[in-house]
């Protein structure tokens, strides 16, 4: 399946081996008598859910995140929405509640689903991708859904939106499946998917002089975030005041499918935070809507602003090119003011 390129940017197996055990006598001056061996064949890890329960599962979070958006209620999200899905709805429509605007993000509008990658897997937790509809934007969005066990039902975990003039790499049928890729092995990339989004972090906080930098392709989400970082530190600290931020990768939170050129699609998630304080001689700074909506306050003297961002890469295959940013999802989900 591909996606064609997109006008512009946007404001989120495994196998069991069997062994056999046998036993045998030696008679002394006797050849061994031959023990049959029972044949044991291990089933191949399948599509964890059909087409056609692909397209069910995801109408369900369509129309839990359709009657949560016309409520503004960020309880009718939770049966069908979790992760940095739900922190960031919640965290919007807290902030509509209050008046502010949104303001732009990152993330899917429309979550009609046209295709999916369906991983062969076993076990739990499961998840799938779909890639949406383009919305308003005409940007589609990659939909992560994630079943954590057998009795919980596949909630809408992130919807990251691509990035203008970027397409997927096909990634095989939604009815044969694609391999699911171990997020801490390599097995033939650029690097492992975890340490891929490892290393995104840091190139996301340090820039060009991170030690990662140029495993990377230059993309639109980073040098955004670098723009908008570089003014507001410099506001503080021409104030006199201090500015620092940090970024670390969310536990459990990296997926990884197999393309059909050998590289890897892969989702993961990011906790950002940017504290700032000013000096009592410079009185107190204000916070943008947005912000002041989720403090619960204007003026303050110094905050802790929390984001959640949602990456999606082409990871490709080792020695042929670099890392690309294909998808991204971001937006505030808390302030702490001071």
């Amino acid at each position: 399946m591909t996606v064609a390129p997109t006008s512009r940017a946007r404001r989120g197996a495994v196998t069991r081996a069997g062994g056999l055990l046998s036993t045998g006598v030696l008679l002394a001056g006797c050849a061994p008598t031959p023990v049959p061996q029972a044949q044991v064949e291990t089933a191949a890890p399948r599509p964890v859910v059909t087409p056609e329960q692909a397209t069910r599962i995801s109408q369900a979070a369509v129309e839990a995140v359709a009657d949560a958006d016309a409520a503004a209620d960020p309880a009718l999200l939770t049966e069908r929405v979790a992760g940095p899905e739900l922190a960031l709805r919640s965290a919007r429509y807290a902030a509509a509640r209050a008046g502010a605007p949104a303001g732009p993000a990152y993330g899917a509008d429309v979550l009609e689903p046209l295709s999916a990658f369906v991983p062969r897997q076993e076990g739990w937790p499961r998840w799938l991708i779909t890639v949406t509809q383009p919305g308003p934007d005409r940007l589609p969005s990659l939909a992560l859904l994630r079943s954590e066990s057998a009795r919980e039902p596949y909630r809408l975990w992130a919807s990251p939106s691509l990035l203008s003039g970027v397409s997927l790499q096909p990634a095989g049928s939604p009815a044969a499946g694609v391999e699911a890729v171990d997020p801490e092995g390599a097995a033939g990339l650029a690097a492992a998917p975890s340490e891929v989004a490892q290393r995104y972090a840091d190139v996301l906080l340090r820039g060009p002089d991170s030690l990662h930098a140029a495993e990377f392709a230059e993309d639109s989400y980073r040098s955004e975030v670098a723009v908008v970082t570089r003014a507001d530190a410099e506001a503080v600290r021409a104030a006199g005041g201090t500015y620092a931020q940090e970024r670390a990768l969310v536990p459990g939170s990296v997926v990884a499918a197999r393309t059909d050129d050998g590289g890897a699609l892969v989702m993961a998630a990011y906790d950002w935070s940017v504290t700032h304080s000013l000096p009592p001689e410079a009185g107190t700074g204000r916070l943008a809507p947005v912000f002041a909506a989720l403090a619960g306050r204007e003026a303050v003297r110094g905050a802790t602003r929390r984001w959640v961002e949602v990456m999606a890469f082409a990871v490709p295959p080792a020695g042929s090119g670099p890392v690309r940013v294909v998808a991204a999802q971001h937006g505030p989900v808390a302030v702490e003011a001071t």
